[in-house]
């Protein structure tokens, strides 16, 4: 594993002007990400280019519209719990009160009745249990912002090596897992050995894998 600053990362967008490396971002609040995480999320979809995106918690819908306001070409699918697969879900303690104002936003996230909500699928169930077949082989940029816990990291992260494109440089980032639970998930202690995987220098909650497409 590579750690780098995320200057490194954003010298890594290669564009003709500095009017081409311009982007579209909502100022973040409280309950939001803060602007060096969005930062590198865009950052690295702007390295990918995703036809297709996928993000794991879709929670006040924050990051979704920055993707889609950034890439309104690509097809979003963002899953997060209803009611019905909250009900007696054992949960990480710092997750029950995400989900719980997730559900209080849910009629009113933060792409809904814009331009961009056309764009994006809403998927909803616990992650642990949802059939991901019909979507293997087909995502650029997955975005792993779920569950907290390490059984639902190692089910997510299994299922977003799945869900991964082939032929078209892809990429699978992680937000808020710390680098101690990443290295406790089965399924990137064992895939990142001899991988590109990279994280964010003195920024333990920002981990990412970037697979480049051999030419």
């Amino acid at each position: 594993m590579h750690n780098i600053r995320p200057h490194k990362l954003f010298n890594l967008v290669k564009s003709p002007s500095y009017l081409d490396r311009m982007v579209q971002m909502a100022l973040p609040e409280q309950k939001t990400p803060i602007l060096i995480d969005t930062a590198v999320l865009l950052a690295l979809a702007r390295i990918v280019r995703p036809r297709t995106i996928f993000e794991f918690g879709t929670y006040m819908g924050f990051q979704t519209l920055n993707l889609a306001a950034n890439f309104p070409e690509a097809r979003i699918y963002t899953l997060d719990l209803d009611e019905v697969s909250f009900q007696g879900l054992q949960q990480d303690v710092n997750d029950k009160p995400l989900t719980q104002t997730y559900l209080e936003y849910e009629a009113k996230l933060a792409f809904l009745n814009t331009p961009y909500e056309k764009g994006i699928t809403r998927l909803y169930g616990d992650s642990n249990k949802h059939d991901f077949s019909g979507l293997a082989n087909q995502m650029d940029l997955i975005y792993v912002d779920g569950g907290h816990d390490t059984v639902t990291l190692d089910c997510d992260t299994r299922n977003a090596f799945r869900m991964i494109s082939q032929g078209h440089a892809a990429c699978i980032a992680w937000h808020d897992h710390g680098i101690h639970c990443i290295r406790k998930s089965r399924s990137i202690s064992g895939r990142y050995r001899n991988q590109k995987t990279c994280s964010m220098s003195k920024r333990a909650g920002q981990l990412f894998f970037y697979k480049a497409v051999k030419t």
